[in-house]
């Protein structure tokens, strides 16, 4: 795999970061396929070229915060600058908001009989954000730093949230924090959500909520006897 461009972009690109935060790094490739490369506190999203440009066109939010605030450390072929010119904004990210929202609501339902209290809390901490950033992208100005979120609705408890996704430890009023959270800024609760995790899968695969899918399938991977072979 050859990177063809390398792009710094989240904290350190907006130069607000603390001494622990992440360093978060975008790479366009050569490669045929998707791969997160994680080491330590460095994390690299790498992209074919060709994905890159389709989902860029595609107006979706993570390639919104890469062409808003990303910088690039290496781009000799101008990869990015053609990334940045292919983006086309949606006419509006509810799908966004629903999904996250979604997702919260199967999180907060199940708080009780998830053992994996670090996901759990890095996916709060993702919902909040998510749903925030949707909304401010729906007014053509997407933010993307905590500062700017908590600023922007008014909400002081997003900070508690959005510090969650550092927390492995389990958090009722946190949670019951996020359930209210929910209420104020999110969709509503689905009257046909299951609770049960294998349906909770179903459910999400119908509404194409692939992080709802991906999530729901990890905790359940935690929850269930050991022979169960997820498939």
């Amino acid at each position: 795999m050859s990177i063809l461009s390398l792009v710094i972009y989240g904290s350190r690109a907006r130069n607000d970061h603390a001494p622990e935060s992440d360093t978060d790094l975008f790479a366009i490739t050569d490669d045929a396929n998707y791969k997160m490369i994680v080491v330590g506190s460095t994390n690299i999203a790498c992209y074919p070229r060709e994905t890159a440009l389709e989902r860029a066109k595609s107006g979706e939010l993570f390639f919104f915060h890469i062409v808003k605030e990303g910088t690039p450390i290496y781009d000799p072929g101008y990869e990015f600058d053609k990334l940045k010119n292919a983006f086309t904004p949606k006419n509006n990210y509810q799908k966004e908001i629903i999904n996250a929202t979604e997702l919260g609501y199967a999180l907060v339902d199940n708080t009780e009989t998830i053992r994996n209290q670090a996901l759990l809390n890095k996916r709060i901490a993702w919902c909040v954000r998510s749903i925030l950033i949707a909304k401010t992208a729906e007014l053509g100005s997407p933010i993307f730093s905590k500062k700017g979120l908590i600023k922007y609705a008014n909400d002081h408890d997003i900070t508690d949230l959005i510090d969650l996704k550092n927390s492995k430890a389990y958090s009722k009023s946190r949670y019951k924090m996020f359930y209210s959270f929910l209420s104020r800024h999110g969709s509503e609760h689905p009257k046909d959500m299951p609770k049960n995790f294998e349906d909770l899968i179903t459910f999400f695969n119908e509404k194409k909520n692939e992080m709802g899918a991906k999530t729901v399938s990890m905790f359940l991977r935690d929850i269930v006897p050991e022979d169960y072979v997820a498939i």
